[in-house]
């Protein structure tokens, strides 16, 4: 492949071609075991056979060394290999053509591979894009928007700011002369209309809109932001997952941060308040684009720096934005200051009434998630009645949990003591009282669970039978949520399964994208021996189980509460609950009868 990048298409169609049985074969004896096979690990010493392939999922594990993956994993780690070259080998295997080139020999358009292909459409487009800003007399609306909100002609430049003509294929006619209308597609430069034919169906996907490219760290174009001239709506459009651009990984501006030599790192929201940052000299800033930061794009940026600078909104909402921030930045391990502007005020709007000065005196502002969250959501709350103290606590803990620090779980529990005029011991009480309830880690905030810990049956079995296609996800609609599986390990390959933006169950994604900490259970579940009798009566067994035990909880949640509206007086809030507390046991008295 001579270093030949190679699309994420073809490293699947290899898997797909090739099978894991015959290639472990080859380096030992397999002997059929039920849905498995077994044998001899090649990677430990052992009298025993526990080495297991199970041939439907296409994954191996040892249950006696513990490693675990698919056939690429297995390949590299029995000949001691990079993926290139077990990529080679098994794609030789397979039949499959991966793109070979000699120095110097003119490439081939029409072989080159799709995905290079896309990044050059994009490059296409973006530099079309910019000449019709410049150029053409459609793009002088653009040119008077971008002057009116001081965006410089350098700073233009720099960004290669472009702008889509209010044309219908407009792009396509251009960029078309050089790539395949497919490539365009799948690189969502241009869409297709359902039920039409020939070439009315196919129009620009951006039209009459400011374009800002969005670069990866390697500056390569992966995709597009668009905004619009007037107040139409959306008033963003950006370009959507390709096999080159994903919104929860990648950053606006990241490669310019980078290349300016960054130590660290400050995030916005918007592609106007990076480049109203830039053109004033503050180079470190990025931004996300339309999506929530994500533990991909953590995990991105912590190779140059882990010190972070997050500029929330001065309102609940940016307390909220907080609160769903914090648990990335503790699971990471790392840490973030946070930063609100005045209210109505965004990045952009700061720097061009304040300067480069205040901007920066601001940042000097920064609290950590935690204070900053305390403090948004007292000052959004009366919190006058137990009752509110209380909800504020029940916000705060959880985070507090995931620390895995002491020192600092004390100082946050002493700043929540202070700021909610509870007595401390009682706040420390409160905090213990929750904690010493939670058997097992049930919450997403505690610290994950030992490496080796023992799994919950219930969960183990649910995540076995969903690996191994004998349950399927529908089965747990409106019976369990993802947070009811209180074994952090379990939730973690069962993600894969919950479409968090619509919160329900659904089938899943790429199975062959677990992280690293988890491929050696997702492996081990997906080749254990379920030999229930039947299946289904199991799954139910087990659903009734989690729920019971989530009831369970709640139950004891309510009883803390209870105590602690009887100590504070608040009589009303105590019959209350109380009435919660007897409705949790009255459907957990149910639930365990119907067991």
């Amino acid at each position: 492949m001579n270093g030949r990048r190679v699309s994420d298409q073809l490293v699947e169609t290899v898997r797909d071609r090739s099978d894991l049985v015959s290639t472990v074969s080859e380096y030992l004896t397999l002997k059929k075991a039920g849905q498995n096979f077994t044998g001899l690990c090649p990677f430990h010493t052992e009298k025993t056979p526990s080495f297991s392939v199970n041939p439907s999922k296409q994954f191996f594990h040892c249950f006696g060394c513990g490693v675990g993956g698919d056939i690429f994993q297995f390949l590299m780690k029995i000949e001691g290999i990079a993926f290139p070259e077990a990529l080679q080998r098994l794609a030789a295997k397979a039949g499959v053509a991966l793109p070979e080139y000699r120095p110097g020999e003119r490439e081939n358009p029409g072989a080159r591979d799709e995905t290079e292909q896309i990044y050059q459409a994009n490059e296409a487009a973006a530099a079309y894009f910019h000449r019709s800003l410049l150029e053409k007399p459609e793009g002088a609306p653009a040119r008077e928007y971008l002057k009116g909100r001081g965006i410089t002609a350098e700073t233009i430049q720099a960004f290669s700011i472009g702008f889509a003509l209010p044309r219908r294929d407009d792009l396509l006619k251009q960029v078309g002369r050089q790539f395949p209308r497919p490539v365009l597609e799948k690189a969502s430069l241009i869409s297709k209309k359902e039920g039409v034919q020939g070439e009315a169906a196919f129009f620009d996907r951006f039209r009459n809109r400011v374009l800002f490219p969005i670069r990866d760290l390697q500056a390569k174009v992966i995709g597009f932001g668009g905004r619009v001239l007037d107040q139409s709506l959306p008033k963003y459009l950006n370009t959507p997952e390709t096999v080159v651009f994903r919104k929860g990984k990648h950053f606006f501006a990241l490669d310019r941060a980078k290349k300016a030599g960054a130590r660290s790192l400050i995030i916005v929201e918007g592609y106007f308040d990076v480049i109203a940052a830039h053109q004033a000299g503050v180079t470190n800033v990025i931004a996300t684009m339309g999506t929530a930061l994500t533990g991909e794009h953590l995990r991105l940026i912590r190779r140059w720096t882990e010190n972070i600078i997050l500029i929330f909104d001065p309102d609940e909402a940016g307390a909220r934005a907080a609160m769903r921030t914090a648990p990335l930045f503790i699971e990471e391990g790392m840490s973030a200051k946070v930063v609100s502007l005045p209210l109505g005020e965004d990045p952009d709007l700061f720097i061009r009434k304040e300067g480069k000065a205040g901007f920066l005196k601001k940042l000097e502002e920064g609290k950590t998630l935690i204070d900053f969250a305390i403090s948004r959501m007292t000052e959004t709350s009366s919190f006058k009645s137990i009752d509110d103290k209380i909800k504020i606590t029940e916000e705060i803990f959880p985070l507090i949990e995931r620390l895995k620090n002491k020192f600092e779980q004390s100082h946050y529990l002493k700043t929540l003591s202070e700021t909610l005029q509870i007595e401390e011991q009682d706040v420390r009480a409160q905090f213990a009282s929750r904690n010493s309830k939670k058997k097992g880690g049930v919450s997403a905030g505690r610290p994950a669970p030992a490496e080796g810990s023992k799994l919950p049956h219930d969960e183990e079995t649910i995540a076995s039978l969903l690996l191994q296609n004998q349950l399927d996800p529908s089965a747990l609609v409106n019976q369990v949520d993802l947070e009811d599986f209180t074994d952090s390990r379990i939730r973690g390959i069962l993600s894969h399964y919950w479409n968090a933006e619509e919160g329900r169950w659904s089938s899943p994604g790429n199975l062959n994208e677990a992280e690293a900490p988890l491929l050696a259970l997702w492996s081990r579940l997906s080749v254990r021996e379920n030999g229930f009798e039947n299946i289904q009566q199991t799954a139910r067994d087990c659903i009734l189980s989690l729920r019971a035990k989530k009831l369970r909880r709640e139950s004891s949640e309510i009883e803390s509460k209870i105590k602690l509206a009887e100590k504070g007086g608040d009589l009303s809030l105590m019959k209350s609950l109380q009435q919660r507390f007897f409705n949790l046991r009255k459907e957990l008295s149910h639930l365990t009868l119907s067991h």
